[in-house]
């Protein structure tokens, strides 16, 4: 059928909606049965030690099904985006129709052509720019009429190599098994990312179903399988926890604490909804603290994507919910910035490292920051490996303690950052912004005048630290810890001296940097989205905007 800007006026695009409905509830039964075959069949080996053929059918078993759950769910996104497509040409041909008629000419939908209606022309004036509406107007149309025609054929594409993609496993690929997933363990994020992409989709498919936990923390994975796996391993580590809860033992207070941990991330996911991205879980790690790295949208897509890293006493059950109320709240503010393009800033919470503790004396030291480097770097060199299309505008950020673990990877050379972004800092283990390897004017600090962590360097250390043991507030008490550690941190990133761009912080404390309203948030929110010209600074140069 000839695609013609009449048969896209006439396309109903709800048709197209109901369609990608049935397709994914069909992708959604094979993943249930796919699960449900998973549990039954999973301890075969197990109960019948001698049955290997049994296994070897239950696994290509397995892979077969995983074949067709896929293309199925991809034919529904691509019904879906076709559905969503057509809604937006027929708006577009909807409103050159109005313009033509509002200037006296016709459209005729099937060449894709205008016309002056007879009698229209009435003055010597009109007929001397309707040469110049009829060749604009005409130009419009044969470009909506090419992307329609573009559309239909993208879509049959799409569609046709879902159809091709629901064979079996003797047709198929080979069986991803441990043996190659071992030999990647320790390469680079490009390395594991092109070894990924040489994957079937069934091979990606049985990895995440059968090592899930492994699949969610590889740096070099996609973020939208990274999530997947994720998902799949803190359940089975939830059902595992909650197994030996039954059972006498003497770990009964760490698995308690790690079930606390387990509902938490399910809350944030259930949260963040179609934004949230599980990037790496661990809710036992680290004594029960946890470790964690999770979306808000997208980083493989966005075109702005800022991770970031807390600080000292930070805790996966303790600190989630204000955590990921600062992420969400610089997601908005930089996304408000780019243009009304919904999707296009992600912003990580990253808790990969483990935290000092406000009792703890390791947050004198740089033993957690320098733990912190290598695992941060890693993270970082994924998500620009795995991005989609053009670079990102990558940025690295930190708050208090977080800012160390920030400064220890950009001082080795090999953080893949457009912008560095520090707040409330104690210090980066650097003394200028040029040993953080790259443009002074894209090292951001921002502390408020009442912030005094970052105000440690004008005071004695150990004056501080009483300060702080000798308040009844926790609050300053944490202060106190994290102050009198200046000295070992380096001079604050704020200070005279040290080259940043030092960003106007217009709240109070060391906790407010993310109040709603604040120019704190405003400042770097517009950093991440990459609209430098608006900062406010006490003092620094401006880079020009990312356009």
């Amino acid at each position: 059928m000839t695609v013609t800007l009449a048969l896209l006026r006439d396309t109903d695009p709800a048709a197209y909606a109901e369609a990608a409905d049935a397709w994914g509830r069909l992708a959604e039964a094979m993943d249930d049965r796919l699960d449900e075959f998973v549990a039954d069949s999973r301890d075969l080996s197990t109960v019948w030690p001698t049955g290997t053929e049994a296994e070897r059918r239950a696994a290509a078993l397995r892979v077969e099904i995983a074949n067709t759950h896929e293309p199925c769910r991809r034919i529904s996104q691509a019904l879906r985006a076709h559905g969503d497509a057509v809604w937006q040409l027929q708006g577009m041909l909807g409103a050159i129709v109005a313009e033509c008629a509002g200037n006296g000419l016709t459209v005729d939908l099937f060449t894709a052509t205008v016309s002056a209606v007879p009698g229209s022309v009435t003055d010597t004036a009109q007929a001397a720019r309707m040469p110049g509406l009829v060749q604009g107007y005409n130009e419009q149309l044969r470009d909506l009429a090419a992307r329609a025609v573009q559309l239909d054929e993208q879509t049959r594409a799409a569609v046709r190599a879902g159809m091709h993609g629901t064979g079996g496993p003797g047709a198929g690929p080979e069986f991803a098994t441990c043996t190659p997933l071992d030999e990647v363990t320790g390469k680079s994020p490009a390395e594991v990312y092109d070894w990924w992409r040489s994957l079937s989709r069934a091979q990606q498919d049985q990895l995440i179903r059968d090592f899930p936990e492994r699949i969610g923390w590889l740096d070099g994975v996609p973020a939208a399988d990274r999530d997947e796996a994720n998902r799949t391993a803190l359940d089975n580590r939830k059902q595992q926890v909650l197994q030996q809860l039954q059972q006498p033992t003497l770990e009964r207070d760490a698995l308690e604490k790690e079930l606390r941990n387990i509902h938490k991330v399910e809350e944030a996911l259930n949260r963040l909804g179609d934004k949230g991205f599980l990037l790496g879980v661990d809710a036992g790690a680290y004594d029960g603290h946890g470790k964690l790295a999770i979306a808000v949208g997208n980083p493989d897509t966005a075109r702005h994507a800022g991770v970031w890293v807390p600080g000292l006493d930070s805790t996966l059950y303790g600190d989630m919910d204000t955590n990921l109320d600062r992420m969400i709240q610089m997601n908005r503010e930089a996304d408000r910035l780019t243009g009304g393009r919904g999707g296009d800033v992600s912003t990580v919470y990253w808790l990969g490292y483990d935290a000092p503790d406000l009792d703890n004396p390791s947050v004198l030291s740089e033993d957690r920051s320098v733990a912190g480097r290598d695992p941060y770097l890693n993270f970082m060199n994924g998500l620009r490996a795995t991005h989609e299309g053009d670079p990102a505008h990558l940025v690295a950020m930190g708050h208090s303690y977080g800012s160390t673990v920030v400064g220890e990877a950009a001082r080795t050379g090999g953080l893949p950052v457009d912008d560095i972004v520090v707040a409330g800092s104690p210090g980066m283990h650097v003394d200028d912004a040029s040993q953080l390897h790259g443009d002074s004017r894209h090292v951001w600090a921002g502390a408020s005048s009442t912030d005094p962590v970052a105000d440690a360097k004008f005071l004695a250390p150990w004056d501080k630290i009483m300060v702080g043991a000798a308040s009844p507030v926790a609050g300053v008490a944490l202060w106190g810890a994290e102050t009198a550690a200046d000295g070992t941190h380096g001079d604050a990133p704020t200070s005279p001296g040290f080259g940043a761009n030092n960003w106007v912080a217009d709240t109070g404390g060391h906790t407010s940097y993310w109040n709603q309203g604040s120019d704190s948030l405003k400042n770097q929110a517009r950093i991440l989205a990459g609209m430098y010209s608006q900062t406010t600074l006490n003092s620094g140069e401006r880079p020009e905007d990312i356009r």
